[in-house]
């Protein structure tokens, strides 16, 4: 009897019966992206005004010598501390004694003409008139010789406060006009010390005076005080913006003239504000940026205004509602529209 394989015959019903198998449906992926929203803050803050400025003693002075001449000494250089009153510079005296000497005796003269004068008219032997005239002369000879005394006074400069020589304008053997600068110097008490800086018309409106301000200086770790002591009632020429002098509250630090600083003026006004953490922001520039809120498992991109940063605080002045949910963690992932799932 012939003998029948009958392996193949198993294995191909093994097969057919497989290929008629309904095959099992793929599992879903959840492509939702985990987020986590945090709301708004309603804030009433008083949004400050951020500019800068240098600082500069009120007290500072151009100082020059009040008639021309040929400098014949100057007693200080630049870095030096004066005292109020002290002598830091003076003329050659030789043109300015002549004309003292001059005027001095154009008055002698016109004292004993007078004094002549009225001699004769007691004897009537001169007129009124001619004794007038001499004491019209004396009168202007006494004025000439007060002008030859004060530019005497004058043709050396002073110290006008206590302070520091900022800056050296001329040297020794120079000649110079009268009013031409040949000193700079600035105060150094701790209560001439202020600020200048330019703000917008729109920030000028908000500010009246007397406000509070903070100061911070590269060179000084700590934060400065001041309040804003006068604002300009038009606006400069050349860059458009107002001027405001900031007058810093007595502090250790060693300041000098010429620090940048960067200023911050609080308005008595406040303003309602919204806060949101710094890390929601997105691709920020100046005052503008972009946060992702969440809407129907939806992320939304909101353009937003920057009012100002404080601590891990951003204040936002527009583009928000307070009822959004902002999304805090996991915004890098996201793009507008993208599907999220909110963890807690």
């Amino acid at each position: 009897m012939k003998h029948i394989n009958t392996l193949p015959i198993f294995i191909f019903l093994g097969i057919a019966v497989i290929g008629c198998s309904e095959p099992k449906p793929a599992q879903k992926t959840d492509n939702s992206i985990p987020v986590k929203v945090i709301s708004s803050n309603a804030l009433n803050e008083n949004e400050p005004v951020e500019t800068s400025g240098l600082l500069s003693s009120e007290q500072q002075s151009n100082l020059s010598f009040k008639t021309s001449g040929i400098i014949n000494r100057i007693l200080v250089k630049e870095g030096d501390h004066v005292s109020n009153g002290q002598v830091l510079a003076s003329l050659n005296m030789t043109e300015v004694n002549a004309q003292l000497n001059q005027a001095e005796e154009g008055f002698n003269k016109a004292k004993r003409d007078a004094q002549r004068t009225a001699n004769l008219f007691k004897d009537s032997v001169s007129t009124r008139e001619q004794l007038e005239n001499t004491q019209t002369a004396l009168a202007i000879a006494k004025k000439s010789l007060d002008i030859a005394r004060f530019n005497a006074v004058q043709s050396t400069i002073r110290a006008n406060t206590t302070g520091v020589v900022l800056k050296k304008l001329a040297n020794e053997g120079e000649q110079v006009a009268g009013g031409t600068p040949i000193l700079y110097i600035g105060g150094v008490s701790n209560k001439d010390w202020i600020v200048k800086c330019g703000i917008t018309d729109k920030d000028r409106s908000r500010i009246n005076g007397k406000e509070k301000v903070e100061l911070n200086f590269d060179v000084f770790p700590q934060t400065l005080t001041g309040v804003v002591k006068s604002l300009a009632q038009g606006s400069d020429e050349s860059s458009g913006l107002y001027q405001a002098e900031i007058r810093l509250n007595p502090t250790d630090a060693k300041l000098i003239s010429g620090l940048f600083a960067k200023v911050k003026i609080y308005p008595f006004g406040k303003t309602d504000l919204l806060s949101v953490p710094v890390d929601a922001l997105v691709e920020g520039k100046n005052d503008s940026a972009y946060v992702f809120t969440s809407v129907n498992n939806r992320a939304v991109k909101k353009a937003v205004k920057v009012a100002y940063l404080k601590g891990d605080k951003a204040f936002i002045s527009s583009g928000l509602l307070a009822t959004d949910q902002i999304i805090r963690e996991g915004s890098a992932y996201l793009t507008n529209g993208s599907s999220i799932k909110i963890i807690r």
